[in-house]
């Protein structure tokens, strides 16, 4: 059965009227009376079934325009290194000057034979002569001298040699030099051969050894170009 807005509305004044005319009874209502029901009209508005995105908004980026100012900056030139100061090698000190001219040999003749022996034990020595030259006929620096040099070969090969210092006024003294047997034996080297000589004038600042004429004296220097050469055969005798 419908019910009019009418009738509810009557029957709600109804109970008012009653409610006000005994405020102090509790109305009772019987189990099984029927509650009243009212219905009241609502409408709603269906959810779309799909849900529309909202639109993504992406926020404007402000525009910059970027200014920066370009620094040229000048090219460093690297400084030439400072050249490093090198000392310089120490100058050889120049010798003095020396020309005392040369001397002609005059013993023993050239080709001269010598006899020796192949052990060293006995044998001929040879003695050395020559003529000085006209700045060393007389007492001279004790420091000017002869160089004497001989070398011994069998054929074209080279055997042995011996050389020996004196000094001027020595040679002044003695006028001559003696190359003993011993060391004519070791020129020969065991077999026949021949010995070459020649003299150099010579200057040195230390002294000339007279006991020992293999020893060289310091600082030697020529004083002259050398003399000619002069030759002795060499015969070994067993």
């Amino acid at each position: 059965m419908r019910i009019s807005k009418l009738t509810i509305t009557i029957l709600l004044a109804a109970a008012a009227s009653a409610c006000s005319a005994s405020p102090t009874v509790t109305p009772t209502r019987a189990a099984t009376q029927t509650p009243w029901i009212i219905y009241m009209p609502v409408t709603t508005t269906p959810e779309p079934a799909t849900v529309t995105p909202l639109p993504t908004v992406t926020p404007a980026q402000p525009t910059r325009t970027a200014t920066r100012a370009i620094v040229i900056r000048p090219t460093a030139t690297k400084a030439p290194p400072t050249p490093v100061s090198v000392a310089a090698a120490p100058t050889a000190t120049p010798q003095p000057a020396c020309n005392l001219g040369t001397v002609t040999p005059t013993f023993p003749e050239d080709g001269a034979p010598r006899n020796t022996r192949a052990d060293g034990s006995g044998g001929s020595a040879i003695i050395f002569k020559w003529d000085p030259p006209p700045t060393l006929t007389s007492q001279t620096d004790p420091h000017n001298g002869y160089m004497i040099q001989v070398v011994s070969r069998r054929g074209s090969q080279q055997i042995n040699g011996v050389t020996l210092y004196i000094s001027a006024n020595k040679y002044l003294q003695d006028r001559q030099v003696v190359l003993d047997s011993r060391a004519v034996s070791g020129l020969a080297a065991g077999d026949d051969a021949v010995a070459t000589w020649n003299v150099t004038v010579v200057k040195t600042t230390g002294d000339f050894s007279d006991s020992d004429p293999t020893v060289r004296p310091p600082n030697l220097i020529t004083c002259g170009p050398a003399s000619r050469n002069m030759s002795v055969q060499l015969l070994v005798n067993q």
